[in-house]
């Protein structure tokens, strides 16, 4: 396993490198990235800032608002925030999925086990200790490689994320708790020592038994880096670009995620598609919506245009008879 740590405490930075090595690197080994970041939001690459963040308060409060490439939730993390990213040769689907149970999550538990932190997996992206969230993993595709990464709360501020993040009621009413302050806890509660020897300790465990071959990026792959940085994850208006036009709406959460689904209809056939959530696909959305658009306003058409692709790798465990649900509610 190849093995990449930058000083740098720029989230769009890491994920710019992310993207760069996803995009170029020519090794079949996994390589793995721990890293930290300075306080900011990270919204999932499918959703809507105003939807999600308090952004008044996120701009008083001087927290910057970052999207990252793979889907899932929103998120808040600062100082007392650590994060691993794990890319691989993907195969397919499927193969993602017992990718990340084997190649990304169970390692990470096993390490905060041997820590004597009981923590184990939990539902469809979550580390738990003692059933409150500690870390969730998210993923996305592309150049026939699978970038999954995750962040782990070690002594992050609780009451600043239950400020800034406004969260999908139907997400706490789900899981009957009354807040996101009551679903999350900081690691810190059960390994008391500070951040740096924390982050050292977990990168040890991390390591035994594995093979790491240390890689240090050069002066001509950072050159590229910047580019990506400064043309996506480090550009405000690519953050903020996701703005759906629609004259309809609809929106469901399922066990997998929740869907929300804005449609231009014009003329009785669908003129623009945006599919937004926190659903754990890892191809881009656009190709599933694209399928959608042209296509009539009815439930038939859909269901026979949704018949033409797989739908996991794009809504994740969402199937076809759930999406249509979103939008057409319960006809058929």
């Amino acid at each position: 396993m190849l093995y990449v740590e930058t000083k740098s405490k720029d989230a769009a930075f890491h994920f710019s490198v992310e993207n760069f090595l996803m995009q170029n690197s020519k090794s079949d080994e996994p390589i793995l990235m721990l890293w930290r970041a300075d306080e900011c939001v990270m919204l999932g690459n499918y959703q809507v800032a105003a939807a999600e963040i308090d952004l008044n308060y996120a701009q008083s409060a001087n927290i910057r608002v970052l999207r990252r490439s793979s889907g899932g939730g929103t998120i808040y993390v600062d100082s007392g925030t650590f994060f691993y990213t794990v890319i691989s040769p993907l195969k397919d689907y499927q193969y993602a999925l017992q990718l990340t149970r084997e190649t990304v999550a169970t390692p990470i538990v096993n390490a905060l086990n041997e820590m004597k932190i009981p923590a184990e997996l939990q539902g469809r992206n979550d580390i738990v200790v003692h059933g409150k969230k500690v870390s969730g993993l998210a993923q996305y595709a592309c150049n026939s490689r699978l970038c999954s990464h995750g962040s782990l709360l070690f002594d992050t501020d609780l009451d600043v994320l239950t400020k800034v993040l406004q969260v999908d009621e139907s997400k706490i009413s789900s899981k009957a708790l009354r807040s996101v302050r009551s679903r999350v806890t900081n690691l810190r509660e059960y390994h008391n020592c500070s951040p740096d020897d924390f982050f050292d300790l977990f990168k040890q465990k991390l390591f035994e038994g594995n093979q790491i071959q240390e890689y240090t990026l050069s002066d001509e792959e950072l050159i590229e880096i910047d580019k990506i940085y400064n043309e996506k994850y480090g550009n405000p208006s690519w953050v903020h670009e996701r703005s759906p036009i629609c004259t309809f709406h609809n929106g469901t959460r399922f066990e997998g995620g929740k869907v929300e689904v804005y449609l231009d209809v014009v003329k009785g056939s669908v003129a623009s598609c945006s599919i937004f959530g926190d659903f754990l696909g890892i191809n881009p959305i656009r190709g599933l919506e694209e399928v959608l658009e042209n296509t009539v306003f009815e439930y038939q058409a859909f269901d026979e245009a949704l018949t033409k692709i797989p739908l996991q790798p794009y809504l994740g465990t969402i199937t076809k008879e759930q999406l249509l649900s979103c939008i057409f509610g319960g006809n058929t």
